[in-house]
């Protein structure tokens, strides 16, 4: 089992520093590996970085309406009795995405607030800003916001996948996002720039060189690297080839139609 000190002996193995903000991606399947579960995880954190942010994502508030934009992957219509069970949104509704855990024991500490995108929402302490700057138009607000503030994206037994900021790149590249809808106090309101598919970020890290620091967690993975740098390298990627960190999944629907853009434009070049 693991414990506070192998999680703080990580965190320095992985030259995290008390003065850097992070953006913590941690896994749930961590919490049967540490003894004392998401106290000890979210204790260790707490006590080697400042100020930090995690997801707190909502996916119960979304709806499907009867119309929409093409080419948006949803089948419009479709939605009119699951919609009745949606979620309103508000700052105390609990997260529901795969790594719930970690995230609901750390929006219940003390000075954390919620940002309030109805599906994205990030959970921080001492980034109060970055947070106000995320909103259902520009859901990579709070991204664009910690560029060049020396911020760590850390990686507790997760991959590339869940690095959320590199969609900001994607946006940034002008390449395909999508279009999605979430119940709030105000009635429904429209999310843009929604996120395609991220089972390509993996690929980045070929190209991250030595500002990719990983260490071997027993049996897990962890990483850490510069958010500065991981934009750059994927907007350089992206511009060098529009392809870049698409899915080799042949069946991906969303990579598929990004590559169908991209193609139609070429043409249209």
């Amino acid at each position: 089992m693991l414990q506070y000190r192998d999680i703080r002996k990580a965190l320095d193995d992985l030259h995290l520093r008390r003065g850097d903000p992070a953006i913590v991606h941690v896994s749930a399947s961590l919490l049967s590996q540490v003894r004392g579960g998401a106290q000890t995880i979210l204790g260790a954190l707490l006590a080697g970085i400042d100020n930090l942010l995690m997801p707190s994502f909502t996916y119960n508030t979304m709806v499907i309406p009867e119309v929409g934009p093409a080419d948006n992957l949803i089948e419009y219509g479709s939605g009119r009795i699951n919609n009745l069970n949606a979620a309103i949104f508000s700052s105390d509704l609990p997260a529901d995405f795969e790594d719930r855990e970690i995230s609901e024991f750390f929006r219940h500490y003390p000075d954390v607030t919620r940002s309030d995108h109805p599906i994205l929402s990030f959970l921080g302490l001492g980034l109060d800003a970055a947070l106000s700057m995320q909103s259902v138009a520009d859901p990579y607000g709070h991204i664009a916001y910690l560029r060049g503030k020396g911020v760590k994206i850390l990686l507790m037994a997760k991959d590339a996948s869940s690095i959320f900021s590199l969609h900001l790149a994607i946006k940034q590249s002008g390449r395909k996002q999508f279009t999605r809808w979430a119940l709030t106090s105000q009635g429904v309101q429209e999310c843009q720039f929604y996120p395609g598919c991220a089972d390509g970020f993996h690929k980045l890290f070929f190209y991250m060189e030595d500002q990719l620091k990983q260490i071997q967690v027993q049996e897990e993975v962890w990483y850490a690297l510069p958010l500065d740098a991981t934009l750059e390298t994927a907007e350089r990627l992206i511009k060098k080839d529009p392809y870049a960190l698409l899915c080799n999944d042949l069946q991906c629907e969303k990579c598929n139609l990004i590559r169908k853009e991209i193609r139609q434009s070429g043409s249209a070049g």
